[in-house]
């Protein structure tokens, strides 16, 4: 117990030295392919809860914690079965502003971490299906403000061998 207290203490004094900053994110995801037909193109939403820490002037990573779902859709090919989609993320962001100013303009990102997935279909063929993956996502965003950005990403996950998480996600970011 004693070693873990000493490594939190350590990684806060390391954090408050650096500037880091809390933040959240809320976001709308945009299923495509097999991620589509399963959900009957349901529009999803998600949340995140990160630290903002500065690396050099232009570069800001990004540890978070965040989840998504996707609501009941009417799955493609099975007539009376809905199926709807949650993810609980663990993903590291890396932010890259090109004109090494984090608190304004624009900039691009890159995250990858693990991902807990749940796939739960109800009706006439009911399945439940849970797996821990890779997660992927990369794109664009724009810091409005130091307080406030939005972000156009791309996301990737492989669920299982037959079903692969893909889609746009939209989000507002807030540093507090």
């Amino acid at each position: 117990m004693k070693r873990f207290s000493i490594l939190l203490a350590a990684a806060t004094l390391t954090l408050s030295a650096q500037d880091a900053s809390l933040g959240a994110r809320i976001h709308g995801l945009m299923p495509m392919g097999e991620l589509r037909d399963l959900t009957d193109s349901q529009v999803g939403l998600g949340a995140a809860a990160y630290v903002s820490i500065p690396l050099s002037r232009g570069l800001v990573l990004r540890p978070l914690v965040g989840a998504q779902f996707i609501p009941k859709g009417d799955t493609l090919g099975l007539t009376g079965t809905k199926t709807s989609v949650a993810s609980v993320d663990l993903m590291v962001d890396v932010l890259w502003f090109p004109d090494e100013d984090p608190d304004h303009g624009p900039y691009l990102i890159g995250s990858i971490g693990a991902q807990q997935w749940r796939v739960s279909a109800t009706g006439t063929s009911p399945s439940t299906l849970s797996a821990t993956r890779l997660g992927l996502n990369g794109g664009l965003g724009y810091q409005f403000t130091p307080r406030l950005g939005f972000e156009a990403r791309g996301f990737w996950s492989p669920i299982d061998k037959t079903l692969t998480a893909t889609g746009l996600m939209f989000a507002a970011t807030m540093r507090f």
